[in-house]
């Protein structure tokens, strides 16, 4: 059951930057179902296409014009889905022209790239947070707290892979060194994320290794060991170059915890597996939009002021960790 609307605080105003698929299938949906959201404009350099690809809002505006969406007094909130390389230079924009703004993952190219959004937002004293949609699925948040609590005792290690094949599309965003593509920086960032939450803290430390073919400017394929000290890893891979997969398994001392779908489970019901003395339990849990219910988070904050739950301090750990890998693997970071 979605949460009913609180008529007495008025909706949080919305405006998307950019027609990107995520922004279009995703997020537009979500705002509108919210309650507490409004989308108001879309800006796009193709506004008919824009316009096609948004019929489903009749009510939405349109920018030819990224400067024109920032600019608008009726927009409180905007929603960065731009390419990696970015994100930096419209969300700082945006901040300093007032406006809150969920920036998708990764929020940067590299970590000192996102100290200086992060100090934007503070400067601006607006509201950011990097768009890990995830970490607000209720599967996400049940494993999180069960773990703080001790239901698997002190975790060892956290297993997790995303991957998805995209060779028969070279022309990919993904693919693009211009745009800080890389399978790391696309669904690697969600296993690294994922480690961190578990675990508490950056890794003291990674190893790893990356593949590239000679005709390609980015790598396609990624594996990684955190080691967060103490006996406790982490251990990751990426790939654009395997059918579509992911998962975790989250072992603990006294039990193993397994979510076959961590990171996109879409709108149905989902299945998290606790093997712990012999036996195997399931917990589950009930359709729900993992977009709207992050939204939603974010519009709460803004209007009771308050931190977002994924926090800054964990986005530049996290962007940190992403560089020390491909330092590891000996790829120079960014190749732009």
């Amino acid at each position: 059951m979605q949460p009913q609307a609180d008529t007495s605080i008025s909706p949080v105003r919305w405006g998307i930057i950019s027609a990107a698929n995520i922004g279009v299938k995703a997020v537009a949906p979500a705002v509108r179902a919210s309650a507490n959201g409004k989308l108001v404009a879309v800006a796009s350099r193709d506004t008919q296409r824009a316009a096609s690809l948004y019929s489903f809002a009749p009510e939405v505006r349109f920018y030819t014009d990224y400067e024109q969406i920032i600019q608008d007094p009726a927009i409180e909130a905007i929603y960065i889905p731009l390419p990696n390389s970015l994100h930096a230079e419209w969300t700082i924009k945006a901040l300093e022209a007032g406006k809150h703004v969920l920036c998708e993952k990764p929020l940067a190219v590299t970590q000192q790239e996102a100290r200086k959004i992060v100090d934007a937002a503070r400067a601006s004293d607006r509201l950011l947070m990097e768009a890990f949609m995830y970490r607000f699925h209720p599967q996400t948040r049940w494993v999180l707290a069960q773990i703080k609590m001790g239901l698997i005792g002190p975790v060892r290690q956290v297993r997790a892979s995303f991957a998805f094949d995209i060779r028969a599309h070279p022309e990919n965003i993904r693919l693009n060194a211009e745009l800080a593509g890389g399978s790391l920086m696309d669904v690697g960032c969600y296993p690294v994320n994922l480690c961190r939450a578990v675990f508490g803290e950056a890794p003291r430390s990674v190893a790893a290794r990356v593949y590239r073919h000679s005709a390609l400017s980015v790598e396609v394929a990624t594996n990684a060991v955190l080691d967060f000290g103490e006996g406790r890893f982490g251990l990751i891979d990426a790939s654009f170059e395997t059918p579509a997969r992911q998962g975790a398994e989250i072992i603990g001392e006294q039990g193993i915890i397994t979510i076959p779908v961590p990171f996109t489970p879409g709108i149905r019901e989902t299945t998290v597996f606790i093997m712990k003395n012999g036996q195997i339990n399931e917990q589950n849990f009930e359709r729900v939009d993992q977009y709207q219910l992050e939204v939603e988070h974010f519009a709460r904050c803004i209007r009771s002021a308050q931190e977002p739950a994924f926090r800054l301090n964990e986005t530049l750990e996290n962007m940190a960790t992403i560089e020390a890998i491909y330092a590891s693997a000996g790829l120079d970071w960014p190749i732009l």
